[in-house]
């Protein structure tokens, strides 16, 4: 959902973006600082450390932001770039729920690490089945829980200490998601059909 609006606000972070190409920075360099921030945000969740998880959570997640910045303003935007875009942020995405779920198990909060493992699972498929989309022709650039909602849930959830409700929103709002791609992927493949059939 709030996916639609990034290319409407890149030019915020063109400032950032120019400092960073003087610096002689690639955006694939950042995509991957990016990871390894986020993997430190898991170790935080990890620990019980909630408020530093959402900080770097927060900071793994200009790191997304500002990479395709700095891949339009050093025109280095390709195919590889965007793919390994994609393929770290669902490393991200899937690392730091880890480290929620060991936080749940050494909590022993099964219902925590139930909303965990659901949230998981959700996150997944909301990214293939758009995938999948794509891989047939359609754009399936819907649904109102992608990347930057869970970022932000997430975020939310460790600052306010309210980490199970966090993570019982996303895993129904994941799987709404999911569904959501699914019916919109049915439509879409149902009028490409027709439209085949009038030619």
């Amino acid at each position: 959902m709030l996916s639609q609006y990034k290319r409407r606000i890149q030019g915020v972070g063109d400032p950032v973006a120019r400092l960073l190409l003087r610096a002689r920075m690639r955006p694939n360099h950042l995509t991957i600082v990016g990871l390894g921030v986020s993997c430190l945000a898991a170790w935080a969740f990890a620990e019980g450390r909630l408020r530093l998880a959402a900080v770097l959570l927060a900071l793994s997640g200009l790191f997304d932001f500002f990479d395709g910045s700095l891949a339009r303003m050093a025109g280095q935007e390709s195919f590889f770039g965007a793919f390994l875009d994609s393929v770290v942020d669902r490393y991200s995405d899937l690392v730091v729920l880890l480290g929620i779920l060991v936080l749940a198990q050494r909590a022993g909060d099964g219902v925590g690490s139930a909303f965990t493992m659901a949230g998981l699972v959700g996150t997944v498929m909301v990214s293939y089945t758009k995938a999948r989309a794509q891989s047939i022709g359609i754009a399936c650039e819907i649904g109102i829980m992608e990347r930057p909602e869970r970022l932000i849930l997430l975020i939310a959830g460790a600052l306010s200490n309210l980490l199970v409700p966090a993570m019982a929103l996303l895993a129904a709002l994941t799987h709404l998601t999911a569904l959501q791609r699914i019916l919109y992927t049915r439509r879409a493949a149902r009028a490409a059909s027709v439209r085949d059939l009038t030619r």
